[in-house]
């Protein structure tokens, strides 16, 4: 991240904690919706293991600036995730 873009996101909706963030479960329904791109389903996968706590996108990614923002609002417009404050 070069330009210093910022964009906390969270899941949408109540998710179990597990005590082991490998063992976070994905649904399948996330995963084959048609509306979502790889780089949102991806996105969307990291997002669940941080199990509800806001997560930056931006922070040591080395995708494009605007491939992660486009990724951000696919998850948020199909309801997969919202902005948050940090």
């Amino acid at each position: 991240m070069t330009s210093g873009s910022s964009d906390w996101i969270a899941p949408t909706g109540v998710r179990a904690v597990e005590a082991d963030a490998i063992d976070t479960a994905i649904p399948d329904s996330a995963m084959s919706d048609p509306r979502l791109s790889l780089a949102a389903k991806g996105l969307y996968a990291l997002l669940l293991t941080y199990q509800g706590q806001p997560l930056d996108p931006y922070e040591d990614a080395i995708e494009d600036e605007a491939d992660i923002q486009a990724a951000i609002d696919e998850l948020i417009v199909n309801g997969y995730a919202v902005r948050v404050a940090k």
